[in-house]
């Protein structure tokens, strides 16, 4: 017989099902330090040509896809477009060689954004290297890993962030090296500054000997990890990197995003960058966002076991090796013309002079499986109100654009200059996913604005099924999932608007949302028929016992759902449910047998 109440032998079995990102097993991978230690010196990044670099801060927007595939219409601050544009490779053609360390590269299209009616043309400002692919492998990486241990990372957070320093761990080679931080209440050293070679299982062991414990101090946990890189790295021969694991909900200790900017900008300028991971699907975004912003940062998001690999296994090498510091780009419209728009950055590292050039200060920018760039608006200038817009022939500058930088390693100062032609010919496909992707980042966010602050899912609904024409149109290589985020989004808006009868798949999890009746069940020596069971949209499952009186619950569980399963978390069990109209049946097997709970809806 089977308790809800109490770990049973269905708790193995049930989680090795395979579940969707709603949630993850949490099943701890097969050890890797069981194999012998070897140097992996030609595990190195291929990427053909030259190496591939962008700017830092955000570099996906998964949490945000996350939460439209499982939890109903996301909320716009979730969104951003530079990790949006992070997730695509954006390294737009050049005609000429970089020479040098860091250059710019710039083209220009019409501009065709239904949400920015004004825009004439669009404007893409992309990075390039001369570092060449064949030859670069990253340098020896001292890994100094922050990991937030609070109740808040119970269950599958602290297990993905167990799987991704296994993942990292196997991926190093001889002169690596690995410690780990822990912080709750406090912060401790929970792994001293061990190197790889020869210690692979010592490091495993630690790994796997992450716990929960306390609250959440992530000004103590970051304070402890930069001081231990900072006393460990002047005696190591490499890449001195610190790497955050958290759930992002600090209540302990500073809070604000100021005091960990300040931080991370002060470690960086002594040579120590942060790559902060967010796991999770409770993940607070913002304040990583802008700690991510900082000099030195970058910022990834794990929902899922799936995704450990997806980060670490492609761009482990990448995300901490910095190649320039402190960019300056300006930017500067041709006569008739003014900048509307700048994209692929936060907003507050522009600056506009009453000329109408603009500052982009980038504070770092990184060797990336994805180029990235910083892309532009342009509109007629508004002495032109009343004029056509300024003509402009074919091969002419529309865009003047000068850089200044810092080389990350050496400081050395570098500069270099493009400018972006009037159209003559079709826009290479990279301009064009920047454009398709901009046009996607505005009619979603002014979707999510719809929906959640104007209440108004039609138009939600009218601007995400504009948006999914608009990219079947393209045919863009790359886009698939920008058709499932505006697919999953666009069918939840038609829901909510009375356009469909039946839920759509990304919410069919709401179906169990309300009190039900227990009407009979077997397997089970603590659910009876006349017992009640209650999902709250707050994810709690509330069981009121028959012979108690209903007065109150007897019984209280977090759960996760997906489209075909419920995760009682407490209970470590994963059941299958089919909601049929008012009546659902939920089940699970395991050597025992089936187990049932038939249920009838009480709302």
């Amino acid at each position: 017989m089977k308790s809800l109440s109490l770990v049973s032998g269905i708790a193995l079995a049930a989680l090795a099902l395979p579940l969707s990102p709603a949630f993850a097993q949490t099943s701890t991978p097969p050890p890797q330090d069981d194999q012998q230690d070897q140097s992996q010196d030609a595990e190195v990044l291929i990427v053909t040509g030259s190496m591939r670099v962008r700017q830092g801060g955000a570099q996906d927007i998964k949490h945000f896809r996350t939460a439209a595939a499982s939890a109903g219409l996301p909320l716009p601050g979730g969104l951003t477009v530079e990790g949006l544009m992070g997730e695509h490779d954006l390294t737009l053609p050049s005609s000429t060689a970089c020479r040098q360390l860091f250059c710019i590269v710039a083209e220009s299209m019409p501009a065709a954004l239904p949400l920015r009616a004004d825009d004439k043309l669009f404007v893409g400002v992309g990075f390039a290297s001369n570092l060449d692919a064949s030859q670069w492998k990253r340098e020896p990486l001292n890994l100094v890993a922050v990991v937030d241990q609070s109740g808040s990372m119970t269950n599958e957070p602290i297990e993905l962030v167990r799987q991704s320093l296994l993942k990292i761990l196997g991926q190093m080679r001889a002169g690596d090296r690995m410690s780990i931080i822990l912080y709750g209440n406090d912060a401790h050293v929970h792994l001293k500054p061990l190197d790889f070679a020869g210690n692979r299982d010592r490091i495993a062991a630690a790994i796997r000997a992450i716990d929960i414990d306390g609250a959440t101090n992530m000004e103590s946990g970051l304070r402890l990890g930069y001081d231990t890189a900072i006393a460990d790295a002047p005696g190591f021969k490499g890449n001195t990197r610190v790497m955050l694991f958290t759930d992002e909900q600090p209540n302990v200790g500073a809070s604000d995003a100021e005091s960990f900017m300040g931080m991370a900008e002060a470690a960086s300028h002594k040579g120590i960058g942060l790559t902060t991971i967010g796991v999770g699907v409770q993940f607070d975004a913002a304040l990583a966002t802008r700690v991510s912003s900082t000099r030195g940062g970058n910022l990834f998001f794990i929902a899922d076991a799936a995704e450990v690999a997806s980060v670490f296994d492609k761009q482990l090498d990448t995300m901490g090796s910095e190649v320039a510091h402190d960019l300056a780009l300006t930017l500067k419209p041709a006569a008739g013309y003014r900048i509307s728009g700048v994209f692929g950055v936060p907003a507050d590292v522009m600056e506009e002079t009453a000329e109408g050039t603009i500052t982009v200060r980038v504070p770092t920018v990184f060797l990336s499986t994805n180029g990235g760039g910083i892309f532009a608006t342009l509109a007629k200038a508004s002495d032109r109100q009343d004029l056509p817009p300024a003509q402009l022939a074919a091969g002419t500058p529309v865009l003047d654009v000068s850089v200044s930088w810092k080389d990350a390693k050496t400081g050395t100062p570098g500069t270099d200059r493009a400018a972006a032609l009037a159209p003559a010919s079709k826009a290479s496909v990279a301009l064009q996913s920047a454009h398709l992707l901009v046009d996607e980042f505005l009619a979603v966010r002014d979707a999510s604005v719809a929906y959640h602050k104007n209440e108004n899912p039609k138009a939600a609904f009218a601007l995400l099924d504009g948006l999914a024409g608009r990219i079947e149109a393209a045919s863009l290589p790359g886009m698939d999932d920008e058709t499932k985020l505006v697919g999953n989004m666009r069918a939840q808006a038609a829901f909510y608007s009375g356009y469909g009868g039946e839920l759509p798949k990304a919410m069919r999890h709401l179906a169990v949302v309300g009190r039900w009746e227990v009407t009979g069940a077997t397997g089970f020596e603590d659910i009876h028929r006349g017992d009640r069971m209650e999902f709250t949209k707050g994810m709690e499952l509330l069981t009121y016992r028959k012979a108690s009186g209903f007065e109150s619950a007897d019984e209280t569980e977090d759960y996760e759902i997906n489209e075909k399963q419920v995760h009682l978390v407490a209970s470590r069990l994963v059941m299958n449910y089919r909601p049929n109209g008012d009546k659902m049946v939920m089940s699970l097997s395991d050597n025992d047998g089936r187990a049932y709970i038939w249920l009838r809806r009480m709302d």
